[in-house]
């Protein structure tokens, strides 16, 4: 206990001493003995219910343990990782062909016995007689950039920017580098955040089914995404090679 925790008591009971004379005086000289005894009680419940809030500990709520520079860093070489596996495999992260279209001309009514011949004997989406259609999907993209709030490259800018992570760069002439790359990553994965978004809103492969195969091959909002990813990676690559040095 500190010093002036034990004279703040030492007052306080001082004050409750002259309260308990005061509250005897009261009473008078004739009171019972019973009434005197009362009022010490009450007096003795009170100093002990003062001195145990002043002495009762106080609940601290612990922080979080910080990463370490070095775990912020192992983040950011995994944010690269993850950017190099998306561009790598964009084709499997962007087209689902989940969907099996009949054929157009099966459709037709001269084909009408076919048709149900084929319903009949339960081979209406068999390969044979069925076109895989696709579309294309940004969940996969999204999921990657860590905009849905999964995977390392989730405020990965925010650990290249932190004092601690700046510090270890081994060579000072380096910060004007190390800063501008962080600008250029950042300014890369919000352009990459808006043309996903909106390539599942508005890409017309994303809306309509096409063909396994024939894609659209106009610039698509996911292909401005694909850019801008692949800036982002070369950013990234510079952020990496730099914090290397250390």
């Amino acid at each position: 206990m500190m010093n002036g925790d034990r004279r703040f008591i030492h007052a306080l009971i001082s004050c409750l001493l002259l309260q308990q004379n005061n509250i005897v005086k009261a009473f008078g000289t004739n009171n019972h003995r019973t009434t005197k005894l009362q009022s010490r009680t009450d007096f003795f419940v009170s100093v002990g219910a003062a001195v145990s809030v002043l002495l009762a500990p106080v609940e601290v709520i612990a922080k979080p343990p910080q990463a370490s520079p070095q775990e912020d860093i192992d983040t950011i070489r995994e944010a690269l990782g993850t950017l190099s596996v998306l561009l790598d495999n964009w084709e499997k992260a962007t087209v689902e062909c989940i969907f099996a279209d009949v054929p157009r001309e099966l459709l037709e009514s001269k084909n009408k016995e076919q048709l149900l011949e084929k319903a009949s004997t339960f081979a209406l989406f068999d390969k044979s007689t069925s076109v895989v259609s696709c579309k294309t999907s940004n969940k996969i993209v999204r999921d990657y950039l860590g905009v849905t709030g999964k995977g390392p490259l989730v405020n990965v800018d925010k650990k290249m920017l932190k004092r601690s992570v700046v510090d270890t760069l081994a060579d000072i002439d380096d910060l004007e580098t190390y800063y501008s790359e962080v600008e250029k990553f950042q300014q890369a994965i919000s352009r990459a955040s808006a043309a996903s978004y909106t390539a599942g809103v508005s890409d017309f492969d994303s809306i309509n089914n096409f063909e396994q195969g024939k894609q659209s091959s106009g610039d698509s909002n996911l292909e401005q995404a694909k850019r801008a990813i692949d800036d982002a990676k070369q950013s990234l690559s510079v952020i990496v090679s730099l914090l290397n040095k250390t």
